[in-house]
């Protein structure tokens, strides 16, 4: 359908219910438990990331315990 087409009925952008065309569409919105599960998630692989990243740090600085001979 074009602009010019006398079907065409033109609606202001004040009066459209973007929620409705979303839906109409297929867009289901996330619930409140969904969308903190996957903050949970993204929030525990970060730390893992975090983890990860530090960990040969750590393991240099952390003094050895007596006794314990590293293998060569």
């Amino acid at each position: 359908m074009r602009l010019l087409d006398q079907r065409f009925r033109y609606i202001p952008a004040a009066k459209t219910d973007v929620s409705a065309t979303w839906r109409r569409f297929g867009f289901r919105p996330t619930t409140d438990s969904e969308r903190r599960a996957r903050q949970r998630a993204e929030e525990a692989a970060d730390n893992a990331r975090c983890d990860l990243e530090l960990a040969p740090q750590l393991a240099a600085k952390a003094p050895l315990k007596p006794g314990l001979k590293l293998a060569r």
